[in-house]
């Protein structure tokens, strides 16, 4: 797989560190405590939770965030979609997406 992408830069919340090192039980935690991190992105590169966990290769985490409905072809500031990045970092995690 190729090299991951990092969430530096992100909130305070953690969502995004527990996505990237795939830590589904403190993911799921934070966005039953707070649905509403489900839309949030990091605050330079706009990358969401499923960016992170799309070019990262956590599958488990994939699949947790499109159960609760996040949107697929959300864009980042580079105007790439998940999929994009889950290819681009060689993951095959495009089938789920």
């Amino acid at each position: 797989m190729g090299q991951g992408l990092s969430c530096r830069g992100n909130h305070d919340h953690g969502l995004f560190t527990a996505v990237q090192q795939g830590d589904l039980q403190i993911v799921t935690a934070l966005l039953e405590q707070d649905p509403t991190l489900f839309h949030q992105t990091t605050l330079y590169d706009r990358h969401s939770a499923l960016h992170i966990a799309a070019a990262n290769g956590q599958i488990e985490i994939l699949s947790r965030l499109l159960d609760g409905s996040v949107n697929p072809d959300i864009l980042n500031r580079q105007k790439q979609t998940p999929l994009m990045l889950a290819a681009m970092h060689g993951g095959d995690v495009a089938m789920l997406l």
